[in-house]
């Protein structure tokens, strides 16, 4: 580990401060230790602090950050964590929203996550990826939709947690490698009621929350479940969970099958906007994820490899990609073609 000094426009969220952090004055805004997130660095700007040390751990700590350390360590947490409910049958409400303010909220701040979240392989211990992929994709989403401060945390949270009934279920039946039989299928189906039911015990959470839970299965054309909701009465926080749940769902390897590429999902959801999921929320998720995407590499159908260069404005699942010639062929006009892979290689690293 090596130390720098930084200038403030240069800090991201993630990184620790190696030595106390001053106002003018003499002040201690910031201890030694403490890591970085967007609200501290703007706290930090009002202070017009113009510089900070920060441990760097890598040489190449530009390049991959923190994401990765921070998501392994928070994914270790997540797996401890649903044991405790799985063995005490209760969610520890403080820990989790510790896990959210102190780790995921940090990585929808930093850049390229995107991108990251589509790196991530194998199938092994879903639901933990899963709840944690969900957290991080609904907070950027809130975030989009302009939610800030509490409002915003409870969306990761409602994220993070949405998935807890599963806890009570067979991993031989999260795990199972085929088609679900009916009965099991049934068994899946209680987790968001189980789950609601368990939350709905413990105190310290919002209400916005704990429906979310219920409701991020419920469809507003009334074929979701538990209940068979309609879209007025499914809350706004349970129609962000259930879009960041169906993306992650759809772009994560599963035991029974390979994951879809990012465009191939952005299509789906768009599909499924008018009498499934909310049409504003879906267009605002397709279109700000999209640009994310700009200048990743990409396999086409075809077996060539090609790079996103722009978006189309009429559908963002299908974008304008350069081959390796120089040629640019607009997805929108040959139909014929389209995205099956996002490859290692990408360069898009917005935060938007």
């Amino acid at each position: 580990m090596s130390h720098r000094t930084i200038q403030i426009d240069k800090l991201i969220a993630g990184m620790v401060v190696s030595q106390p952090v001053l106002s003018g004055d003499g002040q201690v805004l910031l201890e030694q230790g403490t890591m970085l997130t967007g609200d501290m660095i703007r706290y930090l700007r009002s202070w017009r602090v113009p510089l900070v040390d920060v441990v760097v751990p890598k040489k190449n700590w530009l390049e991959k950050p923190v994401l990765s350390e921070v998501y392994t360590e928070t994914l270790e947490i997540i797996s401890q964590t649903f044991e405790k409910v799985r063995l005490f049958h209760e969610v520890p409400v403080d820990e989790c929203k510790e896990l959210v303010g102190k780790y995921i909220e940090i990585m929808i701040d930093i850049p390229g996550v995107v991108n990251s979240l589509h790196r991530v392989k194998g199938h092994s211990e879903y639901t933990y990826r899963h709840s944690l992929n969900v957290s991080i994709i609904a907070g950027l989403l809130g975030k989009w939709l302009g939610y800030k401060g509490q409002e915003l945390q409870d969306i990761m949270l409602a994220g993070l947690l949405h998935d807890v009934g599963k806890a009570f279920i067979s991993k031989s039946i999260l795990d199972k490698p085929a088609k679900l039989t009916d009965e099991e299928i049934d068994i899946m189906r209680r987790h968001s009621l189980q789950g609601y039911q368990l939350i709905d015990r413990s105190d310290g959470v919002s209400i916005a929350v704990k429906l979310a839970i219920l409701q991020h299965h419920e469809r507003d054309d009334g074929s979701g479940y538990p209940l068979g909701l309609h879209c007025t009465n499914i809350s706004e926080y349970g129609k962000i969970i259930a879009i960041a749940d169906l993306y992650d769902a759809m772009t994560s390897d599963r035991a029974y099958r390979r994951k879809l590429p990012p465009f191939t999902a952005v299509e789906t959801i768009l599909g499924e906007m008018y009498g499934k999921l909310d049409p504003q929320l879906c267009l605002t998720f397709t279109s700000r994820l999209s640009q994310h995407l700009v200048g990743a590499l990409v396999e086409l159908n075809d077996g060539n490899i090609a790079r996103v260069v722009m978006l189309n404005d009429v559908l963002a699942s299908r974008p304008v990609v350069q081959m390796r010639n120089g040629m640019s062929i607009d997805l929108e006009r040959r139909r014929d073609l389209s995205i099956v892979a996002l490859l290692e290689d990408e360069v898009a690293t917005g935060t938007g």
